[in-house]
């Protein structure tokens, strides 16, 4: 599992964590030794009166060492000063680059930086001059995280960004090192009035080079070669995808069957990616093998036996499987590489998967809603590791004891009966608490993109299922209900995955410890306060056509007043604008809930609220004319929304909607008590906070969400600010 985990509460409050990625792979074999002092190459030429330039992609300056181990980044990697304190004589370790100003005026230089000192002076700054002028010192007053914060001291004292008048022509921009640690990831010269200068999704500047000519006597009067643009680096793979394979290697790939020995203790088997998908160069397509599989596996099943179980006919190639499955969504204009993952709908405006840089959910409120559709999703389904095609995923009928992880299966479902693609059913009455944990890592569940597999219901439902825990996982097209469907027990995770034009719900999760309805308990009782987790997983037009659409994220009665649990929502998008209008008119429907259910015991505000806090942290919600709040929370001690992105598109609930009860003893007389936004952006959406919970006609007061550089405290029973300060 990629990165390290924190435990419990601690995850909640930690700061981004440094996540070793590509250590010691040849792609960075360029970075971490720097050549000659400037490229032979040509000027960098500004694109819309900005100059974006990759720090790795320069050459020259023993002392800075290329890396990618510090998360988040843009490009390839950045650089690092590695050399000694230079503080006092700049001209080590030179760097930089030549940009030909076509537009005269006032131009500023950012860098996007990070220092990690606890003291916020230390390693904070590096030498720039522009032009062979004075050395001067740039500095950063932000630390522990990736930042554009650059300025400079005067002559006067007066600390301000870095301004230049810059005239049309070519100019030099050098750095040199000085403090040990100080790390630049991307350089940005824009002139005054430039849009989205600082947006990390710029493509870095073209450049312009002159063609070698050979070592001649060059003729009398013949004009020099004309400089022409070029791309700074090539593509990451190859434009020509060849999808093809031969007719043996997809005999050995779609054979249509159960899963067989994926039950198996948590531990990472050796994958390798088939010759046959491999692209050149240090990127690789990983998930291209199961996606075709997939096709494969669909186009040439001949028959259904009518219980679930297929027979394979005569193999056909995999172009003629991806044919038959995407006419209309060639029509479209999308790539077959698009149409292989299941990505139609979100690629509009989206680079290559590898270009994207890290996801900060503030720079994307003047997107359209169809580039927030693919800001990560596509990055995710495109490096996936490799998985074996199966129907279905083998039920658990008895528990066997200890911790189990089902990894690196494609499950695709076949027309038929089958409502789910996995099971784990409720067991024996009474219902037993084992100390046990079920992961699945690399796990994927889709309809047969042939039939639609219309009697599909859930990609997993789960009974009494303790420490449960979705690793690198990818949903797609359920088309009655939910993608996963998770009675729990314990703590829940959700990282890295992905939920596409899910039916109903995407993800639901649901704590039912008493019998309900006619039904019997679906789980034990908590036997300590759950930590749920949701991290870098994203939800896409989910709840459209379904039989129960409702909220993408559910959550019902993740903890109690003796147990209260803790949510954090971290670096995720909830995106939905549903290509076709639902019937009752709306494109839409919410985000995230979080209420008690039914088959729980009465909440008590002697002994606690529901929740101890929930954390909303670098997350997206963009949501046009849904049919609900666009999210609805109750019950929490402390309720933290931190450089999140709120948008409602012609919506009209555009609210987060806090302790909604509705039916006037949900709640039990619990209350959210404190409601910390910090630097936000909302575009026209509020918060919606209900005062009273003794009845369901609650009084009403409307807070302000919107809070870019600052932060509000607000009181949940009374709605009144505690406090506010600038960041």
């Amino acid at each position: 599992m990629p990165g390290t985990q924190l435990e419990g509460n601690q995850m909640i409050n930690s700061t981004q964590q440094h996540i070793q990625r590509f250590a010691g792979s040849a792609a960075l074999g360029a970075l971490t030794t720097m050549g000659a002092a400037f490229a032979q190459t040509g000027p960098y030429l500004p694109s819309d009166d900005l100059v974006v330039v990759e720090m790795e992609s320069l050459t020259d300056g023993a002392g800075w060492s290329g890396s990618t181990s510090v998360d988040g980044f843009a490009g390839k990697g950045y650089v690092t000063w590695s050399g000694p304190d230079m503080s006092k004589t700049p001209g080590t370790g030179l760097v930089g680059f030549d940009t030909e100003i076509t537009t005269g005026g006032k131009y500023e230089l950012r860098l996007r930086n990070r220092h990690d000192q606890p003291d916020v002076t230390d390693a904070n700054d590096v030498w720039v001059r522009v032009d062979g002028g004075a050395w001067t010192k740039v500095f950063s007053s932000q630390r522990g995280d990736w930042t554009w914060d650059t300025r400079y001291r005067a002559a006067d004292g007066e600390v301000g960004p870095l301004s230049l008048e810059l005239t049309p022509g070519v100019h030099k921009v050098e750095f040199s090192g000085r403090s040990e640690g100080f790390m630049i990831d991307r350089v940005h010269l824009f002139r005054e009035g430039a849009s989205n200068a600082l947006s990390i999704s710029r493509a870095p500047s073209k450049r312009a080079t002159v063609k070698k000519t050979p070592e001649v006597e060059t003729p009398k009067g013949q004009e020099p070669t004309k400089a022409e643009l070029v791309d700074d680096a090539p593509p990451p793979f190859s434009d020509g995808l060849d999808l093809d394979f031969t007719a043996d290697e997809a005999t050995k790939s779609s054979e249509s069957k159960p899963a067989k020995g994926n039950l198996k203790a948590p531990q990472k088997a050796t994958k390798t990616i088939p010759t046959s998908v491999r692209q050149p160069g240090p990127f690789a397509f990983p998930a291209m093998d199961a996606v075709l599989a997939d096709k494969v596996n669909a186009t040439l099943r001949s028959a259904d036996s009518g219980r679930g179980e297929s027979t394979t006919g005569p193999r056909v190639r995999v172009n003629e499987a991806l044919n038959a499955y995407s006419r209309s969504a060639s029509r479209r204009g999308l790539s077959r590489a698009d149409i292989a993952l299941g990505l139609e709908g979100t690629s509009e405006g989206v680079g290559t998967a590898f270009s994207q840089g890290p996801f900060i959910a503030k720079n994307y409120a003047n997107n359209t809603v169809d580039q927030n559709k693919g800001l990560r999703i596509r990055a995710l389904r495109m490096n996936r590791e490799p998985r074996d095609v199966v129907n279905r995923i083998n039920d658990i009928i008895h528990w066997p004891g200890g911790d189990h992880c089902i990894e690196n299966v494609l499950a695709v479902v076949p027309q038929g009966f089958l409502q789910w693609a996995h099971n784990v059913h409720r067991g024996p009455n009474p219902l037993q608490m084992l100390q046990r944990s079920l992961t699945w890592d690399n796990v994927s569940v889709r309809p047969d993109p042939v039939s639609n597999a219309p009697q599909l219901k859930w990609g997993t439902r789960e009974y009494n299922v303790p420490d449960r825990r979705f690793i690198d996982c990818d949903f797609t097209e359920i088309p009655q209900e939910h993608g996963l469907y998770v009675s729990n027990a314990a703590d829940t995770t959700l990282e890295g995955c992905t939920f596409l034009r899910i039916g109903s719900q995407g993800a639901q999760f649901a704590h039912r410890d008493n019998p309900y309805q006619q039904y019997d308990a679906d789980n034990m009782s908590y036997l300590e306060s759950p930590t749920h987790i949701v991290r870098d997983s994203h939800f896409i037009d989910c709840a459209y056509g379904g039989t129960r659409p409702s909220f993408n994220l559910t959550y019902f009665s993740p903890g109690t007043s003796a147990n209260p649990g803790s949510i954090l929502i971290e670096d995720c998008s909830f995106v939905c604008d549903w290509p076709t209008v639902r019937a009752d008119g709306h494109s839409s429907t919410g985000a995230l809930v979080i209420c008690k259910m039914g088959g729980t015991d009465p909440l008590n505000p002697a002994v606690g609220q529901m929740m101890s806090d929930v954390t909303i942290r670098n997350s997206l919600f963009d949501f046009t004319n849904g049919d609900r709040s666009i999210a609805s929370i109750r019950s929490v001690d402390e309720l933290l929304i931190e450089g999140c992105c709120f948008i409602a598109r012609d919506h009209a609930q555009p609210h987060l909607h806090i302790d909604r009860d509705y039916t006037g003893n949900d709640l039990g007389g619990t209350k959210t008590q404190v409601i910390t936004v910090r630097d936000n952006t909302a575009v026209g959406v509020d918060i919606l906070l209900r005062l009273n919970s003794s009845t369901s006609q609650q009084d009403r007061v409307y807070l302000d969400l919107h809070c870019p550089g600052e932060e509000i405290v607000y009181d949940g029973n009374t709605g009144e600010e505690i406090s506010r300060r600038t960041l």
